[in-house]
C-alpha cells in the first residue's frame, strides 16, 4: 500500500460488479490477477463453460463477433480486440504467450444463421463444447475434430498434407492433440484444437512461453 514494497489497488480490487466475483488465485488460466469473472461461470459444467468460451472474445469479454482471431492456445478474439490491444502497447499478464499480431490467426468459420452457430464445413455439425474444432494454422480453416482425426488417420508426423476444407497444404502432427507430449513444439506443426479446457490451456502456455513465441 505504499511505502512497504506493496502495490496500490485500483478500482477492481475494492469495488465489485453486481454478478461478478473476484478470481480465487492470482492469475488463473485466461485471467490476470484480481480480474473479475461472472459469479455463475464457476458453477458451469465442462462442457457449457466451453460453449461461453465459444461466443465470448478472450481479451474484451464481449460477444465473438466476425472478424474472429485465434492465437496458439486456441483461444478465440475478436479481430478489433485484438488490433487495440497491440496498439494500445500495455502488456496483460493473461496476454503473455503472444507478442504481436503475427501470433493470431485469423479464422475462416461458417456461421449457420438459423442455428446462430459457427458450424464445420465438412459435417455441418454445429462447433461447440460437446464438438470441438481444429484450426489450420496455415490456412486459417476450422473443422471439427472428430472429422479432422477421421480424414487424418493415414498421416504420419511431421508429414506435408492438404487442408480437408481448401486444399492448402500444412504440417501435420497427431501429437497435437496430446497436451502433455513433452517434446512437442506447438510452432512446429499447423495444428491447434480451439477452445480447450482449463487444464489443456495450462499445458499449452507453458510450453508456448518457455518456447519464447515467435510466429511463422
Amino acid at each position: 500500500m505504499g511505502g512497504d514494497g506493496g502495490s496500490i489497488p485500483g478500482r477492481a480490487d475494492m469495488v465489485r460488479t453486481s454478478g461478478y466475483k473476484f478470481t480465487r488465485n492470482l492469475g488463473g488460466m485466461g485471467y490476470a490477477p484480481n480480474s473479475q469473472i461472472r459469479a455463475a461461470d464457476e458453477h458451469m459444467s465442462s462442457s457449457q463453460v466451453k460453449d461461453f468460451r465459444w461466443k465470448t472474445c478472450c481479451l474484451s469479454q464481449e460477444p465473438l463477433a466476425m472478424p474472429i482471431m485465434a492465437c496458439r492456445a486456441g483461444l478465440l478474439y475478436n479481430k478489433e480486440a485484438v488490433i487495440k490491444y497491440i496498439l494500445s502497447k500495455k502488456p496483460l499478464q493473461s496476454m503473455q504467450h503472444t507478442k504481436g499480431l503475427k501470433d493470431f490467426k485469423e479464422l475462416k468459420l461458417q456461421f449457420d444463421s438459423r442455428s446462430r452457430r459457427f458450424i464445420c464445413p465438412l459435417m455441418r455439425t454445429e462447433l461447440g463444447g460437446s464438438n470441438r474444432g481444429v484450426l489450420i494454422w496455415k490456412c486459417g480453416c476450422c473443422i471439427s475434430e472428430k472429422a479432422f482425426k477421421e480424414l487424418m488417420k493415414e498421416h504420419t508426423s511431421g508429414e506435408v498434407a492438404c487442408c480437408p476444407n481448401c486444399n492448402k497444404e500444412f504440417t501435420y502432427n497427431p501429437l497435437a492433440f496430446d497436451f502433455q507430449a513433452p517434446n512437442v513444439d506447438p510452432l512446429a506443426h499447423d495444428i491447434v484444437v480451439l477452445v480447450p479446457d482449463f487444464t489443456e490451456e495450462g499445458y499449452l502456455r507453458a510450453k508456448l512461453m518457455k518456447r519464447g513465441i515467435s510466429a511463422k
